[in-house]
């Protein structure tokens, strides 16, 4: 195998690939890339055995072949070779990959690429085509949610889903902790079944990655796995195994308390206030009523802090808490200089949202 590229899309494929790679001492070619040169492209490969990546980029193909080499070492030389270099890689045997620029010259070991495992992606049940822009901000706004539980293994991803929401068809992010509750939503009529999938947490990582600076996606979706198709970037996950909660019976349906706030404000006034806040919950007392807020942090040890917000809202009094920590979470996600806080009363889920945003999110309260 031989062939010719340019460092700076080497780099870019590379980067691509490398966060599929396994980190743990395992299996030795997982710690590989598998490297593939033939009809006038690269194709990169890397895989932990839950999730492969594939990336592909046009070069010069002197000598047709494969094999597989050291991620990071290979990652971290093309990273730190000057811009805009020529890269030539020659296989000189069956264990050693030559690397050349300029007078510089690298040696890799290698291992057969007949050792490196294909994840194979099986029989799709549902295939879709997605706007790119609205998938990543559809991620953006819900991956933060995702639960680290893994006592709660069905919590540890993004679910993704059509559901008819208003009598319309829309495909649907979701993600809780137990905690908060993310939601985004597009409308949607491209598909054939409604369908229902868990992706952890890791590939919803990789996902968001590859499908930047491309106009649409393709997915391919299974009982067991999801293969996302973004450009020269190819991905394969496995999903997880498990059921989601109904998460429609979290959603408050009857919050009736409309406060609206700027966005900013409420932000670095919670980020203020909660200073003080000490205990494991990080829990901040609110008092709603004639278009104003009080925030309120006390501590055992005597640490205290109070500032005043105006709002928008003349209902009747409302005093509940939040873990603070949750509430910034929420209120950095709106898009929008003014927010809306449903409540319903002191101890019931704030549904918090941001006009025309297609997101919703829900706080749980605590007991102040």
């Amino acid at each position: 195998m031989e062939f010719k590229a340019e460092s700076k899309q080497l780099l870019k494929a590379l980067s691509t690939v490398n966060g599929a790679v396994e980190r743990r001492n395992t299996i030795p070619v997982l710690q590989n890339i598998k490297i593939v040169a033939k009809d006038g492209k690269l194709s990169l490969f890397a895989t932990d055995m839950d999730i492969m990546i594939n990336s592909v980029i046009n070069c010069d193909i002197i000598a047709e072949g494969e094999t597989t080499i050291p991620a990071q070492m290979f990652f971290d030389i093309i990273r730190k070779i000057p811009d805009n270099q020529s890269i030539i890689a020659k296989q000189e045997s069956d264990s050693i990959l030559n690397i050349k620029y300029g007078d510089a010259k690298y040696n890799l070991p290698c291992i057969a690429a007949s050792e490196f495992p294909n994840l194979e992606e099986g029989s799709a049940e549902e295939e879709i085509e997605v706007d790119a822009k609205k998938l990543s901000k559809m991620i953006d706004k819900t991956r933060f949610a995702i639960s680290s539980d893994e006592t709660r293994y069905y919590l540890n991803g993004l679910y993704l889903h059509i559901s008819k929401r208003n009598d319309k068809n829309q495909l649907c992010n979701v993600a809780t902790d137990g905690h908060r509750l993310a939601l985004s939503f597009v409308e949607f009529d491209n598909f054939k079944n409604p369908f229902g999938v868990i992706i952890p947490k890791k590939s919803v990582n990789e996902i968001r990655k590859i499908i930047d600076n491309v106009d649409s996606v393709k997915l391919s979706i299974s009982r067991v796995k999801i293969k996302i198709k973004a450009g020269d970037n190819t991905m394969i996950s496995k999903l997880i195994d498990g059921e989601f909660p109904d998460y429609n019976k979290i959603l408050p349906q009857n919050n009736d308390k409309i406060i609206k706030i700027s966005k900013k404000n409420f932000f670095d006034c919670v980020d203020r206030v909660s200073t003080v806040a000490n205990d494991k919950h990080k829990a901040i007392k609110l008092t709603i009523e004639n278009n104003k807020m009080e925030l309120e942090v006390s501590t055992n040890d005597g640490s205290f802090a109070h500032e005043i917000l105006p709002i928008e809202y003349r209902g009747e009094k409302i005093i509940t808490g939040f873990n603070s920590i949750y509430l910034k979470d929420v209120i950095s996600q709106i898009d929008n200089d003014i927010l809306t806080l449903r409540l319903k009363d002191s101890m019931s889920p704030a549904l918090i949202d941001g006009e025309s945003m297609d997101c919703e999110f829900v706080v749980m309260p605590i007991r102040i």
